[in-house]
């Protein structure tokens, strides 16, 4: 799938206000993290045996046909509308893990009864911590298999403007009646320590991993605190102007935890050639989340299911190209 010529679709279908909320980065750079993956350059082996070549992988106890996951992104019922539902269903079909987002559309046991299969939920942390308990409860209700605490969020002290055009969408947080889209974000903390992380697994008895990582260091204080595994992300270039590239910080990261916890990433990935990257930089998995929401505009369901078929085709091929039969096989390729 042209992910570029995805996007141009997307852009035509769109209302302008949800592509702008959608695309929105909080500096110019908004292409940094894609240019990132492109220059990562992979070494292949030879005489490597590797037909068949096997995509399959086991991430969190269960096995999944890709590495690839749908990363958890806000909204979806402004892309289609069965909202989070037919995402979810999408990527089981692709056998692919679906992230579902506390900013959904669909409130989560909702979604969960609607959408059947396993589902990990995000999770921010609010000032008013009887919403934060309230919405647990609900997740674990709901079957949730883990949470995903995003952890680079400033809430109200750091809302970027670009979120102000989400007070006029008619759909709003299913999982915080009574609010719209911006008095969610203000409701979000910032006061966030290592601690945070206890108290979610306490709360919840699920398993807790810790998404927005970027420096080393973060992602050893996690893994001390209790993180299940690690998710380094820059949030889409949404919170930061000129944050760093994931590709940059992914092996610091993968080699500070040292094989304790599992790593994902996600951020600028378009292509199975991106996802393959990733991988011999050490990632276990990899997420994808804007393309995710213009397949979802453009061909519903389907169309989500087909990109995450062809992301996956691309990276078998790559993997044949690399000389690694199997996903285990791909981390010794990484240029010197």
């Amino acid at each position: 799938m042209d992910l570029a010529m995805l996007l141009r679709s997307a852009t035509e279908l769109l209302p302008a206000d949800v592509l702008h909320y959608l695309q929105a980065t909080a500096g110019p750079d908004s292409d940094a993290d894609e240019k990132a993956w492109q220059s990562v350059a992979l070494v292949p082996r030879v005489l490597q045996g590797v037909d068949p070549v096997d995509t399959r992988t086991s991430l969190a106890g269960r096995s999944w046909a890709t590495p690839i996951h749908v990363s958890a992104t806000a909204a979806h019922g402004l892309y289609h509308p069965e909202a989070e539902v037919a995402t979810a269903r999408a990527a089981r079909k692709a056998g692919a893990l679906f992230c579902y987002s506390s900013s959904a559309t669909l409130e989560v046991t909702a979604f969960a009864a609607a959408a059947g299969g396993p589902f990990w939920a995000q999770v921010y942390v609010m000032t008013d911590r009887g919403r934060t308990r309230d919405y647990l409860a609900r997740c674990v209700a709901g079957g949730a298999e883990a949470l995903v605490l995003t952890v680079d969020n400033p809430g109200r002290i750091g809302d970027p403007p670009f979120r102000t055009v989400t007070s006029g969408f008619d759909v709003r947080p299913g999982n915080y009646p009574g609010w719209d889209w911006p008095t969610m974000s203000a409701h979000i903390t910032a006061a966030l320590t290592p601690a945070s992380i206890g108290e979610l697994a306490t709360e919840s008895g699920l398993p807790v991993w810790v998404k927005g990582v970027l420096d080393p260091r973060d992602a050893a204080a996690a893994v001390d605190a209790g993180a299940t595994g690690i998710i380094v992300s820059n949030h889409g270039r949404r919170q930061l102007a000129g944050v760093v590239t994931v590709a940059v910080v992914l092996p610091g990261i993968v080699d500070a935890v040292g094989g304790e916890v599992p790593v994902l990433v996600d951020g600028g990935i378009r292509s199975g050639t991106d996802v393959l990257r990733a991988l011999t930089l050490g990632a276990t998995g990899v997420g994808i989340g804007r393309p995710a929401l213009w397949a979802l505009a453009v061909g519903g369901p389907t169309g989500v299911t087909t990109l995450l078929d062809d992301l996956t085709a691309d990276l078998r091929r790559g993997m044949a190209g690399l000389g690694a039969g199997t996903i285990d096989g791909i981390r010794d390729h990484r240029s010197p």
